[in-house]
């Protein structure tokens, strides 16, 4: 989280901020459905189609609909082993820019950075656990998010975000990068998307930190 017991200063500022950085959908999932497709999947899944980004222990990550920037997104081989997530794709709810499977080792972190993906910009990624062990967590800001198999959740991932996988167990989760429509904000808690100009300024503030942190040799 920070140095020791403390903060680092990019956290203080999601802190003393009072915003809201992460909140789960309010859709319920077939989270059985899902581990059921996805243990068929790494069964069946060749090597070759599995992507490897900085992981140091196994792959990272399998697109199941792959984004292009000239056009629609593309559905991949895999998706063919997951129908769950082929039904979910589908909905009206959202357009679906996007969809990955994320992998993260046992005992791996994945350091602080940010995206451009939060429900009051252009583009938000939901999360959908699948294998998820107890001692995962996902620090926004200061923020802790750790949801359980099955419980879909969005963050405000313009903010610094850091994914910490502590345990001895592997933690999987389903990717959705969707257009962020005033119906899918509706369907997370109402604070997650409120203040857009003072979330894009503490993004901002917060972005420089981790930015002069990283120059000073501290990561």
């Amino acid at each position: 989280m920070g140095t020791g017991a403390g903060l680092h200063p990019w956290q203080e500022l999601t802190r003393d901020s009072g915003l809201a950085l992460h909140g789960p959908l309010a859709m319920a999932m077939d989270v059985a459905a899902l581990q059921a497709d996805f243990a068929t999947l790494d069964r069946d899944l060749p090597a070759e189609a599995r992507g490897s980004f900085g992981g140091t222990n196994g792959w990272t990550s399998v697109p199941l609909l792959d984004r292009r920037l000239d056009g629609a997104p593309v559905a991949m081989p895999a998706l063919a082993l997951m129908p769950s997530v082929a039904a979910l794709l589908v909905r009206a709810d959202w357009r679906v820019r996007a969809c990955y499977l994320l992998r993260q080792g046992p005992g791996e972190i994945l350091k602080w950075h940010y995206d451009g993906q939060a429900l009051h910009l252009e583009e938000a990624r939901i999360l959908i656990p699948i294998a998820v062990p107890p001692a995962a967590v996902t620090w926004v800001g200061h923020e802790a998010a750790a949801y359980p198999p099955g419980q879909a959740w969005a963050g405000d991932f313009s903010i610094p975000h850091q994914v910490e996988n502590p345990a001895p167990e592997q933690r999987v989760v389903l990717a959705l990068d969707v257009d962020a429509t005033p119906v899918v904000a509706c369907l997370f808690p109402p604070a997650l998307s409120a203040e857009p100009l003072r979330r894009i300024q503490l993004a901002q503030e917060c972005c420089n930190l981790v930015r002069a942190w990283r120059g000073s040799g501290q990561e």
